[in-house]
């Protein structure tokens, strides 16, 4: 149980890592972390350190020089030692595997993506930790295990700068529906101390399934890194003009995506719809193309969304990687996550599907 009485629904382990700090064991360890250097340098400072003193004590002059030498030595090698220990330090990474198994959509398939990030995870960071949760096979999802599952990877991002005090980074592997992986990321926000790199899955057989995709701090990049194309704003009739939704078309469908779109706005009485696409059917995967389309979705969000929404409700419709709704989500909804929704497209119903499970607006009487 949590101290607020809620039941803890999703759990954290720590399965650590299959490989060694750095790529180096044994001898070379101890080189590379700075132990073997610190160590040899004490005892060379040390013991010509005391026959120095001796010297002059004795007022013995010969070979003083040669124990100031070894001496000045000896403190070298441990200067290296603790330099070399800081560099080992800042090196090492923490991955933490985040998923969210969704029972409609397969578990197999999601068991083998959990599965697959451990294995990545193991094989590239230092530690490695992992939290899951299950979802409920109705289509009325309980947003608490949402939580839950962000609430466990807080408490693991914390657990990793206490860990490793000296590392820049913390690495982030989700694996969730769409719509999910935004509430998801507006749970955990921004405003951590460390830099969270949120990595996403490679398309096709490359020797490295995943990649660092994007982050959750916002970049001070050149705000001319502009991969989307925005539409004009659109007024959607009969719908409530404090409703504004946002959508992201990331594999270049066109107008398959926008039609679809503007059916779930009608349905669900939304007033106004802002469209940015991707040409492509894919985006190019690196890191400058992800954190590009969050920065410009983000930038033109601030500045285009509709005046009498500032307000109201929110929804964005979402395609593409999960890496990008989980930032996306970071960033535009950890300040008011209860005014937003998130679509992602269900093809079993050919429709949209909101998480967290809105109400359909009432119809107006014929």
């Amino acid at each position: 149980m949590t101290n607020s009485g809620t039941p803890r629904l999703a759990g954290l382990d720590v399965v650590g890592s299959s490989s060694g700090l750095g790529g180096t064991t044994g001898r070379w360890a101890a080189v590379a972390d700075g132990t073997a250097p610190i160590a040899v340098g004490s005892v060379v400072a040390g013991g010509f350190g005391v026959e120095l003193a001796k010297s002059f004590m004795a007022d013995e002059p010969g070979g003083r020089w040669w124990f100031a030498l070894a001496f000045a030595a000896g403190l070298g090698l441990i200067a290296l030692g603790w330099r070399l220990r800081s560099r080992a330090r800042r090196q090492v990474r923490i991955g933490i595997t985040a998923t969210a198994r969704d029972p409609r959509r397969g578990l197999i398939e999601a068991n083998r993506l959990e599965q697959q990030a451990e294995r990545f995870s193991q094989s590239t960071c230092t530690v490695t930790m992992k939290t899951s949760v299950e979802l409920p096979a109705d289509s009325l999802w309980d947003q608490l295990r949402v939580d839950a599952l962000a609430d466990e990877t807080v408490t693991a991002i914390r657990m990793a700068e206490n860990l490793t005090p000296d590392a820049t980074r913390i690495n982030l592997i989700p694996t969730m529906p769409l719509h999910v992986a935004f509430w998801f990321g507006a749970r955990l926000g921004h405003t951590h101390a460390r830099e969270i790199v949120v990595h996403a899955i490679r398309q096709g057989d490359g020797a490295v399934p995943y990649f660092p995709a994007t982050t959750l701090r916002m970049i001070d990049d050149d705000p001319g890194t502009t991969p989307l194309t925005v539409e004009q704003l659109q007024s959607i009739e009969g719908g409530d003009p404090t409703k504004a939704a946002l959508a992201l078309d990331l594999q270049g469908l066109g107008k398959d995506f926008s039609t679809h779109v503007e059916e779930t706005c009608r349905r669900d009485g939304i007033g106004h719809l802002l469209v940015l696409r991707h040409d492509a059917r894919r985006l190019p995967e690196d890191r400058t193309t992800y954190t590009g389309v969050v920065e410009q979705t983000c930038r033109v969000w601030q500045d285009q969304a509709p005046d009498e929404a500032r307000t109201g409700e929110y929804a964005i419709f979402l395609s593409g990687p999960v890496a990008i709704g989980v930032a996306l989500g970071a960033r535009l909804a950890a300040q008011s996550r209860g005014r937003w929704t998130a679509y992602t497209f269900d093809k079993d119903n050919n429709t949209y599907e909101p998480f967290p499970f809105r109400p359909l607006a009432p119809q107006p009487a014929e």
